[in-house]
């Protein structure tokens, strides 16, 4: 999968791709339900999105020490953690695209709002309620709200 970018930027691949590897839901399912994510790719997906070890150990429902074991040891993600990547990177292909600039989607991640609470979209990340308020949040940005 690729975004297109502002002219002169290369194009660059979602982050639900970088995780991944595929947009097809099947396949999906199958890596994260059968540890087809490792240490590498939540590293990359971690630095990509510029966010910390405790930010990443936060959204999976992790510790901090786990996550920096699987990266460095490049072990699998429990189905679990594995879900919880996936919900964070399609939000943040989401925020790209409504946003219209990954820089500013991944900003967005760290503010906080006041439609959601004064919470980050990032802290509302591990539920899918919360998912849903952020979600409903990009849209209201998106669409001419407030959010």
């Amino acid at each position: 999968m690729s975004r297109g970018g502002v002219a002169g930027r290369p194009m660059t691949a979602s982050f639900r791709a970088g995780l991944i590897g595929s947009g097809d839901s099947l396949t999906v399912r199958n890596k994260i339900t059968h540890a087809g994510i490792n240490g590498v790719l939540l590293r990359s997906l971690r630095e990509r999105l510029g966010l910390t070890v405790a930010d990443m150990a936060r959204v999976l429902g992790a510790g901090e020490r786990t996550v920096i074991r699987k990266e460095q040891q490049r072990t699998a993600l429990s189905p679990t953690e594995a879900d919880r990547a996936y919900r964070l990177a399609r939000v943040a292909d989401l925020a790209t695209e409504l946003i219209g600039d990954e820089g500013k989607a991944v900003a967005w991640l760290r503010t906080p709002s006041a439609y959601l609470g004064g919470e980050t979209p990032l802290a509302m990340l591990d539920t899918e309620v919360g998912t849903d308020l952020v979600t409903e949040s990009l849209h209201a940005i998106a669409y001419g709200g407030v959010a």
